[in-house]
């Protein structure tokens, strides 16, 4: 009786196999995130933040001297309320509603070290809609990478007076 066992590739083919894998790996570099998602990807990770309450991720993002006005438009007129970090970073520390920032739609202009994101948004707080608005950040690329100068944002109430949300409905609250 003759066995035949069935071995692995030999030598010679994981050789083969590996060198053509390591070729194609390092062949050709993956190419580098464009300015424009590397700006889209620091403001998600902001509105990220602001939904899980993270004040150590929403510092990292933003300049300490960070610009932020809040416009709540009225009938002819508009108030503005503008927030100092510290505010901000108090406004998300410590126990609280569960908040969920979703954003869409984003513009985005970048030149050189400084980049504009304009883009709709909606905001629930533990799960029921609060407010919708246009969220505008003012970015800088700094030796750390892009960071978050300054925010204006809106806030528009009811929810009637709100664009509907390509996003649809929150699947659940985070």
């Amino acid at each position: 009786m003759t066995r035949y066992v069935r071995r692995g590739p030999g030598l010679c083919t994981t050789t083969i196999v590996l060198t053509f894998g390591l070729a194609l790996a390092t062949a050709a570099p993956l190419p580098a995130q464009a300015p424009e998602d590397q700006v889209i990807d620091v403001v998600q990770r902001l509105l990220d933040a602001i939904s899980d309450r993270d004040t150590a991720s929403f510092r990292a993002l933003v300049l300490p001297e960070l610009q932020n006005l809040v416009v709540y438009p009225e009938d002819d007129s508009v108030v503005l309320v503008w927030r100092q970090t510290e505010e901000s970073l108090r406004s998300l520390g410590g126990a609280g509603p569960e908040y969920l920032e979703r954003m869409w739609e984003p513009t985005v202009l970048v030149s050189g070290p400084i980049a504009s994101v304009w883009t709709p948004y909606d905001f629930y707080r533990d799960g029921e809609f609060s407010h919708c608005g246009v969220d505008a950040f003012h970015l800088v690329r700094t030796p750390e990478g892009w960071r978050i100068a300054a925010l204006m944002y809106t806030v528009v109430r009811p929810q009637a007076r709100c664009p509907e949300s390509p996003l649809g409905p929150p699947s659940k609250p985070r």
